[in-house]
C-alpha cells in the first residue's frame, strides 16, 4: 500500500513516519516535505526498511501541478499531520496551513486511488475544533471548517441511488488533546512554545492523575492513524464495511475520533504510550 506523509518532521509526524515504516502492508511512503529530511532506518532496536519512503520536497501544499500527481499516483490514503500552533504564525498564514493546505490537498488526491479504491484522508486535528465556527479561537473555528469541509468533500463522493459505484473519497478527523511523548518512537528534537515549556512539565503529570484520557501521546496517535489509512480498524470500532466508526467518542456520524477513542484504540492494539 501506498501512503504519502505531510508533517513528517513534526510532533506527531515523525512518530507517523516511524510507524508506516514499520507497517508491513505499507510498502510505499511518499513524504511531503519543504526540506530534504532523512528517513530513519530504526529506533528502539528495531530495524526498518528506509528504502519504502521517498522525500518529496514541495513547497506550496495548496498547489499540486501534474509532474507530482503523477509521483504520488497509486497512493490510496495520505496522513495530513502538518500544522503549527495558532500563535507562532500570522492569521493569514495560519488558515493558509491549517484549512487552504489540507483542502487543496484533498482535491487534488482524491482521484490517485482508482475508481474501486476510495483515497482515504486522515485529517489530524485537535480537541476543541469547532465545525460550526462558533468558537472564539482561531484554531478551533479554522480546524473545525476543515473538519466540516472534508466531511463535505466526502459526502459529496458518496454513492446514491442515481450513481451506485463506490465513494471515491472518505476523510476521517482525529482530535488528540495534550500531545506527550510516547515510548515506541522518538519524540522531535526541537524548541517548544514557551508556553508548552512552562506548562508542559507541571500540566502532563497531572492530567495523568486526573484526566489521562486528554493525554495524548504521540505513539498512540501514530498508531490510530496508520491504522485509519490502512483500513485497520479494530471490531469494537468498525460500524460497516465502508470505514465507518462507531463507539464512545466517535463523532460525526462516524468519522471524527475524540482523544479519549484514540486512547481506547491504541489500549486495544497494545500500544500504551505512558
Amino acid at each position: 500500500m501506498h501512503v504519502i506523509l505531510t508533517g513528517a518532521t513534526g510532533t506527531i509526524g515523525l512518530p507517523v513516519l516511524h510507524r508506516c515504516l514499520e507497517t508491513p502492508s505499507i510498502t510505499r511512503v511518499s513524504v511531503l516535505s519543504r526540506r530534504p529530511m532523512e528517513i530513519p532506518t530504526g529506533y528502539g532496536g528495531r530495524t526498518y526498511d528506509a528504502s519504502k519512503a521517498e522525500v518529496i520536497v514541495h513547497n506550496d501544499f495548496t498547489q499540486y501541478d501534474a509532474g507530482l500527481l503523477e509521483k504520488l499516483k497509486g497512493a490510496r490514503a495520505v496522513i495530513w499531520a502538518q500544522g503549527v500552533p495558532q500563535n507562532d504564525v500570522k492569521k493569514g498564514e495560519y488558515i493558509r496551513i491549517t484549512y487552504d493546505s489540507p483542502m487543496a490537498a484533498a482535491k487534488a488526491f482524491a482521484p490517485l486511488a482508482g475508481p474501486n479504491d476510495p483515497f482515504t484522508f486522515v485529517h489530524v486535528s485537535g480537541e476543541g475544533a469547532d465545525p460550526t465556527e462558533k468558537a472564539w479561537a482561531l484554531f478551533a473555528k479554522t480546524k473545525g471548517r476543515t473538519e466540516r469541509e472534508l466531511l463535505k468533500l466526502a459526502a459529496d463522493s458518496a454513492p446514491t441511488s442515481s450513481s451506485p459505484s463506490q465513494p471515491t473519497f472518505r476523510a476521517y478527523n482525529v482530535r488528540p488533546a495534550a500531545v506527550c511523548a510516547g515510548k515506541l518512537y522518538p519524540y522531535p528534537d526541537r524548541q517548544r512554545p514557551l508556553a508548552y515549556r512552562v506548562l508542559g512539565p507541571i500540566m502532563t503529570p497531572a492530567l495523568r492523575v486526573v484526566s489521562p484520557g486528554m493525554l495524548s501521546p504521540t505513539d498512540e496517535i501514530a498508531t490510530v492513524l496508520v491504522d485509519l489509512a490502512t483500513g485497520s480498524l479494530p471490531e469494537q470500532f468498525k460500524a460497516d464495511a465502508a470505514g465507518k466508526l462507531k463507539g464512545e467518542g466517535i463523532e460525526a456520524g462516524g468519522w471524527t475520533m475524540r482523544c479519549h477513542a484514540i486512547r481506547q484504540w491504541a489500549k486495544l492494539r497494545g500500544v500504551v504510550g505512558m
